[in-house]
């Protein structure tokens, strides 16, 4: 009777890790498995036992099933119970995710983006899943029930989730796991990603076929796939990933509707207020103390805005009994005066930089936030100009002597100081102040158009001799800042194109990955510098005139060369790119210098930099003797420098703690920093005569400053954007490593965490494969898959509340005070970053750039 195709139902009661009290089979029904001939043959077996009036030998059937059935068994009952389930008995999470089908299909490929999985993933799931129904060869869609069981089933136990990912990988349905079918599986799976090159993606797949017996035998079954997995806990983590979120279902019906402007501006407006509000509820004595220089700051600029605007009003208004306008126009423009002023002032960048370099004026003086309160004054100046035209054009209407056509063109009125020039002079500074103001708008300047932000900002110079002509007693405002600004320039100039200071030329130039290009620039004799500063720099065969700001990426101990990293986003910034790439071979003899494409060839273009570093101080030698081929030498490719021009990188040797977090190409100060901080480590070391082993001295790296420990964080959006930076994290890993074996007691000086956010982070079905490649590759090789580092590349954006509690909790965990965030990179990352370190009272600095 058992094995009648008759038979009905058969209820049967498993163990408790199975999650499921309950389950019903069908002899009749065909399971819609590719394995559904040995589920049929095995569930009859049981039948026999199974018949029992009475439920007194339940102990004895559950002693029995433990016996009897396999793993392989245990969970095709199990998926085969999850899919005839009803929608009815569906739990409640699986029900929901119906909810969110406006017409009862959902295609692959938007399962596939919901899940930020790929879609052959999906499809294969579907085929294991439903390959009884329509061909699913064909399918294209999902329906509501189907959707609502395949969230059931990779929420179900670790035995099914693990039977479906094995059947994933059978991709011929033989019920085995083959050689080729792991191997192709992944060479798909990598295809998609594009993360990992052919070359290592072999090695890659070796490791993971040594891992699963498959370097030894052409395949194995599910009994041998799941003890591997069992026994082995970097397995069992990975396997418990490949799950998905119960609510993956409602993105689908979060899609935000398409708003106008007006609406877009009032809902940011709101934003804005809501987050204001909550930032005023959380003012307190330890924000106060915290930003007490900037508040001072504030304090006293507002109180002598306001001193000199109650003088005008008292002065103009009750003693000389003017008109309203004429005091509303006189007030602006006393205003105007101090303003205009003042905004130079906030930009004296040799000023500033001696302000940084003395500890008790930068905690006195917010420096560091010049750029930010020149963004204000300008707006201000912006503001009081256009109230200060109103006030006089109104004003010019009112009068009858003379036509306001007059008044306004003319200078027949005889308005102002320099021959009635006030009227025609003012028109001609709100033409300069329209154009320096529209043009200083981030979507200009961050938009691909710096040089036109650059150039309009160069109108400066008219603006004042026009505003020294249009206001009477301007002169005696200005005359101090401005002679110190022309004095800056001045020194500028001259230091820039003398050859022992700023005139000198290009040795190579190194085309990376992702758009950027690296220079390497012969160093002059005098130039110095600080580990974070910044310069200017001109090429002339590229735009004869235009000076770009970029970090200086090398370190000072290295005296013969700097390097800058230019990344190719803007019109500028593109043709120094296409000028060293499309350079022929014959054009870099002829200017002496090396072109290296690390875009195409990275290994040899690192060897070839490291040769040249190694003869650059021979070259130097040779050089200084005169001769005719040194004559025909001068036509190397010439560059002129500016600066160097200090940063709040340079606090980072007088903290104990620091965090440098880079956003993208926004890690070259750090780049700097790190250089130097590996000049000195080596600076340390000395070499036994005896016995040849390396020591370090104990007045050496930590002996030289006050900084203990360093976090450097990098997040990119490709890791391939790593390359020209690794070499450095690799050999600062290495003499670390060194260093610790010698002094064992002595605690880790650099940790490094580097980001890969072009694959978002989730613990789902489609980063499972990745995470299981990632954490094999680790073991066997003892380095990062991505970069070859001994720390972890993490893939998605960083948790900054996880990432912060680890820097103050743990054995060798620092306070808060001690700790200091340094960032350089978008400035949404950075109000992120900001925010997270209020909370943890961390001091937080950022290089804007």
């Amino acid at each position: 009777m058992a094995d009648s195709p008759s038979s009905s139902h058969t209820a049967i009661e498993l163990d408790a890790p199975s999650k499921s009290a309950i389950f019903h089979t069908t002899t009749q029904q065909r399971l819609p498995l590719r394995c559904n001939t040995v589920l049929h043959q095995s569930v009859p077996t049981f039948q026999a036992y199974l018949r029992t009036s009475s439920g007194h030998g339940s102990g004895f059937f559950n002693n029995l099933i433990n016996r009897t059935i396999t793993t392989r068994q245990k969970a095709e009952i199990q998926l085969q119970s999850l899919l005839s389930e009803s929608e009815e008995t569906l739990p409640a999470f699986a029900r929901c995710t119906g909810d969110s089908f406006d017409n009862g299909n959902l295609l692959i490929e938007q399962v596939s983006k919901l899940l930020n999985t790929q879609p052959f993933i999906i499809e294969r799931l579907v085929r294991i899943l439903y390959s009884s129904t329509r061909n699913a060869d064909e399918r294209k869609t999902l329906s509501k029930l189907e959707a609502q069981k395949l969230t059931r089933v990779l929420n179900s136990t670790l035995e099914v989730r693990a039977f479906v990912f094995f059947m994933m990988l059978d991709e011929a349905g033989d019920d085995y796991v083959t050689n080729f079918g792991l191997t192709e599986f992944y060479e798909k799976y990598f295809e998609g990603l594009k993360t990992i090159d052919g070359s290592r993606l072999q090695e890659v797949i070796q490791v993971l076929l040594r891992k699963f017996h498959l370097d030894q035998k052409d395949q194995i079954d599910f009994e041998e796939f799941y003890s591997i997995v069992s026994k082995d806990p970097t397995l069992l983590e990975c396997l418990s990933q490949f799950t998905v979120d119960p609510t993956w279902f409602m993105n689908l019906s979060k899609q935000p509707a398409k708003k106008s402007k007006f609406r877009q501006f009032f809902s940011n407006h709101c934003c804005k207020r809501e987050s204001f509000q909550q930032q005023k509820n959380k003012l307190s004595i330890d924000y106060l103390k915290d930003n007490l220089a900037r508040i001072v700051m504030l304090i006293i600029y507002l109180l002598i805005n306001l001193g000199l605007l109650l003088f005008v009003a008292i002065y103009r208004g009750d003693i000389q009994n003017h008109h309203v306008l004429i005091v509303f126009a006189r007030i602006c423009g006393m205003l105007l005066n101090f303003n205009c002023a003042f905004v130079i002032v906030l930009m004296l960048k040799k000023t500033i930089l001696l302000i940084r370099t003395n500890t008790v004026l930068r905690k006195l003086i917010p420096v560091d936030d010049h750029i930010d309160f020149h963004k204000v004054v300008g707006r201000a100046i912006a503001v009081l100009a256009i109230i200060h035209t109103i006030a006089h054009i109104a004003n010019f209407a009112r009068r009858d002597d003379h036509s306001w056509a007059s008044y306004m063109f003319t200078t027949r009125p005889d308005v102002g100081w320099v021959g009635g020039f006030a009227s025609l002079s003012g028109i001609i500074l709100c033409i300069i102040l329209a154009a320096i103001v529209i043009c200083s708008m981030q979507w200009i300047r961050r938009g691909g158009h710096f040089e036109v932000f650059y150039w309009t900002h160069l109108l400066y110079l008219p603006f004042y001799v026009f505003l020294i002509l249009h206001a009477q007693y301007f002169w005696k405002w200005i005359i101090g800042p401005l002679s110190f600004l022309l004095l800056e320039k001045c020194y500028s100039v001259l230091t820039s194109f003398s050859s022992k200071s700023g005139r000198t030329y290009i040795h190579s130039a190194t085309i990376e990955q992702s758009n950027v290009i690296s220079l390497t620039i012969h160093r002059p004799k005098n130039f110095t510098f600080q580990p974070g500063d910044y310069v200017s720099i001109n090429l002339p065969r590229v735009a004869l005139y235009e000076f770009h700001p970029f970090t200086i990426s090398s370190a000072p101990e290295k005296e013969d060369s700097i390097c800058v990293h230019i990344q190719a986003v803007g019109n500028w910034t593109k043709q120094v790119y296409q000028h060293f790439k499309e350079m022929s071979e014959e054009q870099a003899r002829e200017n002496q210098i090396e072109i290296y494409r690390a875009d195409l060839y990275p290994q040899k273009s690192s060897a070839n930099l490291q040769n040249l570093e190694q003869n650059e101080i021979e070259d130097e030698r040779i050089e200084s003797v005169p001769t005719e081929s040194n004559t025909r030498s001068r036509k190397r490719e010439p560059i002129f420098i500016k600066g160097p021009y200090s940063s709040c990188a340079r606090y980072v040797f007088d903290c104990k703690h620091v965090v440098l977090i880079g956003g993208g190409i926004g890690v070259t100060p750090y780049a700097s920093i790190l250089s130097s901080l590996m000049a000195q480590f080596r600076a340390s070391s000395i070499i036994c005569k005896h016995c040849n082993r390396t020591n370090y001295l104990s007045t050496g790296l930590m002996g030289n400053h006050r900084l203990q420990k360093v976090d450097f964080i990098w997040v990119n959006r490709d890791y391939k954007n790593f390359e020209w930076f690794l070499n450095l994290l690799r050999q600062f890993e290495q003499e670390q490593e060194n260093y610790l074996a010698l002094n064992p007691n002595e605690k880790r000086f650099l940790d490094i965490h580097l980001y890969f956010t072009e694959i978002k982070h989730k613990e789902n079905i489609g980063n499972v494969p990745l995470e299981l490649v990632t954490k094999l590759w680790a073991e066997v090789a003892g380095q990062d898959i991505f970069t070859s580092l001994k720390s972890k590349t993490y893939i998605g954006r960083p948790q900054w509340d996880k990432v912060f509690d680890k820097l103050i909790s743990g054995e060798n965990a620092s306070t808060a005070n001690d700790v200091s965030i340094f960032f350089c990179g978008p400035s949404t990352m950075a109000k992120t970053i900001q925010h997270h370190c209020a909370t943890f009272r961390f001091r937080f600095y950022e290089e804007k750039f």
